[in-house]
């Protein structure tokens, strides 16, 4: 591998971060539009892996419209963004829970932790309180670029949703509610813009330090109580927020003027 070759060595499969790391380039010119991509056996080299590796990444890069293969001619750049940006609208927490279900959540690792004091201040609960922490990628459907890098914590109750998740349309927050036996009431959303990390941005696929979208979401259930908490770390260009307030005039009297 060249010294120019960016390493994988994420904790998602290297044909996924093949495929973001190809797209990015593609992203930011570095393979043209209507250019053809390096042959095989240079992009093997470079990157340290097997055809197959790469034909699977490359698949999913016609998948997503950025590139085309024909054979004997070789993968032809057709577009230097795919369909990858994801609209949600959530003004409500049943909007909330249909953007769950209209993505792909892929688990990458889990441990037990002990809230430091950073972290109990973030979570709100006493230093010390053990909490389950799982760290996860959505995505799209149909495409293998991620949306987001997640952090997602959750009590010890809820253990057994771990199970559950190898399922990529589980609805996480649901196992949540189905693994800790109480129903979430009320989810509570903070966001910020942020750079990136290089921890996230290796598996996001984009450069430390660039531009992104930070979303902490609380969920709660009865008498306020913390079920579970998430961060969630976007690219700027792959997740947009929409949110609605309306006017409401009380009955009877008419709504004012233009």
């Amino acid at each position: 591998m060249n010294h120019n070759s960016p390493a994988l060595n994420g904790s998602a499969p290297r044909y996924q971060q093949l495929s973001a790391t190809l797209a990015r380039e593609i992203r930011e010119g570095r393979h043209a539009v209507g250019s053809l991509l390096p042959p095989e056996p240079q992009l093997c080299r470079r990157f340290g892996v097997s055809r197959h590796t790469l034909r699977e990444a490359v698949r999913r890069l016609c998948e997503q419209g950025l590139v085309s293969r024909r054979q004997g001619i070789g993968t032809r750049v057709l577009a230097s963004n795919g369909n990858t940006r994801f609209v949600a609208a959530l003004g409500s927490l049943q909007d909330l829970m249909q953007y769950t279900q209209e993505t792909r959540l892929e688990p990458l690792s889990d441990r037990w932790i002990r809230a430091d004091a950073a972290l109990a201040t973030l979570l709100q609960c006493p230093e010390g309180e053990r909490w389950l922490q799982i760290t996860a990628c959505r995505y799209s459907t149909g495409t293998d670029i991620p949306l987001v890098h997640m952090e997602i914590f959750v009590r010890p109750e809820c253990e057994g949703l771990r199970t559950d998740l190898g399922d990529g349309s589980a609805w996480f927050f649901g196992l949540v509610e189905k693994h800790g036996g109480e129903k979430i009431l009320e989810a509570q959303q903070v966001v910020g813009a942020v750079s990136i990390r290089a921890s996230s941005a290796r598996i996001l696929g984009v450069k430390p330090g660039s531009p992104g979208l930070q979303v902490r979401r609380y969920y709660r259930g009865s008498h306020d109580r913390l079920l579970s908490m998430s961060l969630n770390v976007y690219p700027a260009d792959r997740f947009e927020l929409t949110t609605s307030w309306r006017l409401e005039t009380p009955s009877g009297l008419p709504e004012p003027s233009p």
